[in-house]
């Protein structure tokens, strides 16, 4: 009878020990789980606020290379046209009859007008895309011909192409703006532009015979907008800018464009 006691305190006490190694066991995992579901949200959290940080973060690249397009779009397109009106305004009278000048200042105002509408409507849209580079060079030119304040010289290679959809519009908003500051600040009566294509090298040279500047002023006083412009457009289609200019002299700016595949 003691021995049959005996044997049930011991089942008893192994049972107890088993249930309570069982109890610690399952205690253990809902430790274990509790602390990996809170892990766990405390990861989805951080990928949470890595995204929120990373998505707000492209919206603001998003958001200033917008400003930035239609920045250097409204500065370098509609402002050129602008000044051309500022020309014709100030050169009434001039050269030839007031009606001819107040129907070109009419004209220019009427495109300024299209190419906001058009900038607000699409900023990718281009006309440059549809008429090409060449011909849009040429009706620029022929723009500040009829302001009766310039002669202007054109010269392409026949076998001139670009290689990039895109290094077209780029390359003319370059010349654009290179004709911007020509009208805005070198007093000159004479324009040309030149474009001379190589297999390996396209050359855009643009020359006035205004009133030129010291380009060693470039390094120690900073350049402008304009030039900014021009620089920064260049690096975008693999470009280098060589600026030959001094005072009473002109100015000669070519840019050197070279195939992206060349330089990669």
């Amino acid at each position: 009878m003691p021995q049959r006691k005996e044997d049930i305190l011991i089942t008893i006490v192994v049972a107890s020990v088993f249930f309570v190694l069982l109890a610690s066991f399952v205690l253990l995992l809902l430790f274990v789980f509790l602390r990996r579901q809170r892990k766990n949200k405390q990861e989805k959290e951080e990928m949470k606020n890595r995204y929120e940080r990373t998505l707000l973060k492209t919206q603001l690249e998003i958001q200033e290379q917008a400003f930035s397009y239609i920045s250097q779009e409204i500065h370098d397109n509609i402002g050129q046209v602008l000044s051309l009106v500022r020309l014709n305004l100030n050169t009434l009278g001039a050269t030839i009859t007031n009606d001819e000048k107040i129907e070109q200042t009419d004209d220019l105002l009427g495109k300024a007008i299209k190419d906001l509408r058009d900038l607000s409507h699409n900023l990718q849209n281009n006309r440059i895309h549809d008429i090409g580079i060449v011909e849009s060079i040429r009706q620029l030119l022929f723009s500040l011909e009829k302001t009766g304040q310039y002669r202007t010289q054109f010269y392409s290679s026949d076998h001139f192409h670009i290689l990039d959809a895109n290094t077209d519009i780029i390359l003319y908003r370059i010349i654009q703006e290179i004709v911007n500051n020509i009208i805005k600040h070198a007093n000159a009566t004479e324009i040309s532009i030149e474009i001379n294509s190589e297999p390996d090298m396209t050359a855009v040279k643009v020359c006035d015979n205004g009133i030129g500047f010291d380009t060693g002023a470039l390094k120690s006083d900073g350049s402008g907008i304009g030039l900014q412009n021009i620089s920064n457009r260049a690096k975008t289609i693999n470009a280098t800018v060589d600026i030959k200019s001094s005072p009473g002299n002109g100015t000669v700016i070519t840019l050197f464009i070279r195939p992206k595949s060349l330089t990669a």
